[in-house]
């Protein structure tokens, strides 16, 4: 069941709620790197925080446990990894832990 933007159901582990929400900022993404041209004119810092951040918080007191699950932790770590490689053009091979 989708309520306010957040999908609940009937275990309260908000699984959909993390996977419909990675999809969405994938394509996001995606279609912000081909609008932008990997030319960040307002600035990657008003992009990130101003886009992706608000759809990754969006409800999180509610869902927030859900993350305690590795599998769904991963899952998010990945759509930062994706932007932070797209932001700073670099290779797919460099390790999540550079960008920390």
């Amino acid at each position: 069941m989708k309520y306010l933007g957040i999908y609940f159901d009937s275990k309260f582990n908000f699984n959909a709620h993390i996977d419909f929400t990675v999809a969405k900022l994938i394509t996001i993404v995606n279609m912000l790197v081909r609008t932008a041209k990997l030319q960040w004119g307002l600035g990657h810092k008003a992009v990130y925080e101003g886009a992706i951040v608000q759809i990754l918080t969006y409800g999180a007191p509610i869902w927030v446990e859900a993350l305690r699950k590795s599998k769904n932790l991963t899952k998010y770590k990945g759509i930062q990894r994706l932007t932070n490689i797209k932001i700073a053009k670099a290779y797919r091979i460099i390790s999540s832990d550079a960008f920390a």
